[in-house]
């Protein structure tokens, strides 16, 4: 079973991009995602790995910074291993993405989630 997808994640960690021997890439980062407001009136915020495959990695790593929000959509697979140290089985989710837009930056008159709306 695949969970599809799609929203807004703002950049949170630095984009790495790694190049496999037959030459795919892909790009890997921590993507902030906010979830409405709790009962409370606060922000719930929430992080995710992204990872980005192809040409289109190449182009996050170039063009993408800490802060900067896309749009994007994708599957959520979870990915499973065991602890080096404990040999505990470690598992967490990682949003495939599929396709992305690029949002604009914060600072300019745009329609960007303003930095206290968005804490990430």
């Amino acid at each position: 079973m695949s969970l599809y997808a799609s929203g807004i994640v703002r950049i949170i960690s630095e984009p790495q991009l790694r190049t496999f021997e037959g030459g795919t890439m892909v790009a890997n980062f921590a993507g902030g995602i906010q979830e409405g407001k709790d009962k409370n009136g606060n922000y719930i915020n929430n992080a995710i790995d992204v990872e980005v495959w192809g040409k289109s990695a190449q182009t996050i790593v170039d063009r993408c910074v800490v802060k900067d929000c896309i749009f994007v959509s994708g599957n959520v697979k979870r990915q499973e291993w065991n602890d080096k140290e404990t040999g505990a089985k470690r598992s967490k989710h990682v949003l495939s993405v599929q396709r992305f837009e690029f949002l604009p930056r914060s600072g300019g008159a745009s329609a960007a989630p303003s930095e206290e709306e968005m804490p990430f």
